[in-house]
């Protein structure tokens, strides 16, 4: 059965970095320039729902990891708390960012120990698709909603696949159908969903094998060679930075922005 604890504990003990938290199959330039074009989108979003209307807001990142979503709230002056599985994230987290407040929990475990109403957003970027188990699931949605202020933004990032199954031992993509369903019935409204990738991503939800291919030359060259890897991915960015801009919907990752109704 698997563990998520023990599993992000052992991973985050080996690789407390963004190929830890990232795509652990590829190398640092490609999770490096990933994590940037995700920064660009975060920072745009963060700016549209959260600080557009309100400065020094009150917000929970969940899943923290090494700290790159809470670097961006902190940049944008916002109050930070954190909640991570694992002990080594938290560790570092706390001496890293001083005047955030993180704390060991796992998310779909129980109630979280935090007020009710208590958040203006909550974000977690790449971490619900790690929540294999159903119940946790349903757990983890109950505990975003219950922190949030009325009208408040939850704001995160999945596959929403529509016809496929991408199931992998500690991942469980669920359909954009199985998303819908669970936020309405948990009292929030969908506002949006926007690509956070397009070529820079795996391509779960292609529906032609135009994306699978580039995804996958891509990837076998960076493999392949350090200096491809150091030169693929910031050569891409900036076409990535336009695609996600200009594009709908996405084939890879994307993030949907949801708002709390009480």
């Amino acid at each position: 059965m698997f563990d998520p604890k023990k599993y992000w504990e052992n991973r985050l003990a080996t690789h407390y970095d963004l190929i830890g938290v990232g795509d652990i199959s590829l190398g640092y330039h490609y999770n490096k320039w990933s994590y940037s074009v995700t920064r660009k989108i975060l920072k745009r979003l963060f700016k549209k729902y959260v600080n557009a209307t309100n400065n020094g807001a009150n917000v929970l990142d969940i899943g923290p990891g090494t700290g790159f979503v809470v670097e961006i709230w902190q940049s944008l002056g916002n109050n930070v708390t954190g909640v991570d599985i694992s002990a080594t994230a938290v560790k570092n987290l706390s001496a890293k960012f001083p005047s955030g407040a993180f704390m060991e929990f796992d998310i779909g475990s129980g109630k979280l120990p935090v007020d009710d109403n208590r958040f203006d957003c909550v974000s977690a970027a790449s971490v619900l698709y790690h929540i294999v188990d159903d119940s946790a699931f349903s757990q983890a949605l109950d505990n975003i909603y219950r922190v949030l202020k009325p009208g408040g933004y939850f704001i995160f990032s999945d596959n929403f696949i529509h016809d496929r199954v991408y199931n992998i031992t500690h991942q469980k993509c669920r359909t954009l159908s199985e998303y819908e369903n669970a936020l309405k019935s948990k009292g929030f409204d969908i506002v949006d969903r926007v690509p956070n990738y397009v070529l820079m991503n795996d391509p779960v939800d292609a529906n032609t094998k135009f994306y699978p291919r580039i995804w996958s030359l891509l990837t076998r060259l960076s493999r392949k060679s350090k200096v491809l890897d150091a030169i693929i991915w910031p050569v891409l960015y900036p076409v990535e930075l336009f695609l996600t801009a200009n594009m709908k919907e996405s084939p890879a990752q994307e993030f949907m922005i949801c708002r709390a109704k009480k």
